[in-house]
């Protein structure tokens, strides 16, 4: 019998379940000691709803719009890395599933599914984010791969120009690739569904950068290129310049402080 999902915290509790460790960490932590992580919920939780009784429910909708596009209520699913590792093919079904209900899904750079996989296994555009890189070569390329999918807006990071420390993942191995240890194995051995699921796809890279980055052509190599790759020089001159060349909706994530 498939479990009963009443709220967010049923899916975080079935994830822990299913998920190996190093993974479900991943999506499940933050960076240093996790304060900003713990002040997502609780600055949200502060917020209140004001409740309008003896007025007319009946045709109530959450519909809007969002650059450009009618959506079924003013959210969108965030760019999240490694989605593909939190369960086979992770990103094609989460912008499926974005699709089906009608709201925006955002692939990440660093995705386990390529933008091409995304847009074969889609029907309608969906949204791409953008890690600005040392290698400008790259960028240009991946910025011209969401045009050709149709992507319909760049959704461009601006708050990760130096890396975070994550904890978890250092404790977990979880690195680019992942480090195979007797404690890892032991743990992906207690999660049969996932790992079933896993064999049965080929997409188990970073299938934006892997092949299509220069001297990048497996997970060890990728290793080398993406320490030193995220841009610690980012600008304004270069939101310029990307905006230029990428020609459509321009999103910026990251802005903390006005």
């Amino acid at each position: 019998m498939p479990p009963v999902i009443t709220c967010i915290e049923d899916l975080r509790r079935l994830a822990e379940k299913r998920v190996p460790r190093m993974f479900y960490d991943y999506a499940d932590g933050g960076s240093w000691t996790e304060g900003t992580y713990r002040a997502n919920e609780s600055d949200f939780a502060r917020i209140k709803l004001r409740q309008r009784v003896a007025v007319n429910l009946e045709h109530r909708t959450l519909k809007s719009t969002m650059a450009g596009h009618d959506v079924a209520m003013p959210v969108a699913l965030a760019p999240v890395g490694l989605v593909g590792m939190q369960h086979a093919d992770g990103e094609i079904l989460a912008a499926r599933a974005a699709e089906k209900f009608g709201v925006p899904f955002t692939l990440s750079t660093m995705s386990i599914c390529s933008i091409e996989d995304v847009a074969e296994n889609t029907t309608k555009p969906f949204w791409f984010q953008l890690y600005v890189m040392r290698d400008r070569d790259f960028i240009k390329r991946l910025i011209d791969r969401a045009k050709s999918a149709g992507c319909s807006a760049l959704v461009l990071t601006l708050d990760l120009q130096i890396m975070g420390q994550r904890h978890k993942d250092i404790k977990n191995g979880l690195s680019a690739p992942p480090k195979i240890t007797l404690r890892n194995m032991l743990n992906m051995g207690t999660k049969p569904r996932w790992g079933l699921a896993m064999l049965g796809t080929n997409r188990r890279t970073f299938r934006n950068v892997v092949g299509h980055a220069q001297g990048v052509d497996d997970m060890t190599s990728l290793a080398d290129w993406s320490a030193s790759q995220l841009d610690p020089t980012l600008n304004w001159d270069d939101v310029k310049w990307i905006k230029e060349r990428w020609g459509g909706r321009l999103i910026l994530k990251g802005i903390m402080d006005a």
